[in-house]
């Protein structure tokens, strides 16, 4: 009787997780620990991977510019209101009632907010 092979069954060969080449045509397979789910990933992907690891590691290196700088933190009450926040949290924290904190703070974002 004629039996069905799925193309699975045909191409018995090993296959990378992520770009399904055959290990025939790469230079290396490598395989998860792991034997469920088994994974294999070859040395092409694993140098797009790195490739990729490289660039986000150059652009997390550049400093910021100071042109993305947020014009509130130049405002002349940022400090005060950094530490009007700070005390709120710190009395929220400790189990203290931050609620004249929470006034306090308030009060200096609509100074901030109204140009002040």
């Amino acid at each position: 009787m004629f039996s069905r092979r799925t193309r699975q069954q045909k191409d018995d060969s090993l296959r990378c997780s992520f770009c399904h080449k055959s290990q025939d045509v790469v230079g290396k397979l490598i395989s998860s620990p792991s034997d469920y789910p088994r994974a294999y990933i070859c040395n092409e992907c694993i140098a797009v991977c790195g490739s990729i690891l490289d660039e986000e590691r150059a652009d997390a290196a550049e400093p910021a510019d100071s042109a993305a700088r947020h014009p509130l933190l130049d405002h002349p009450l940022a400090s005060e209101l950094i530490a009007r926040v700070e005390a709120w949290v710190r009395a929220e924290s400790l189990g203290q009632d931050g609620l004249d904190e929470l006034v306090r703070l308030r009060k200096t974002a609509k100074s901030m907010m109204a140009g002040r």
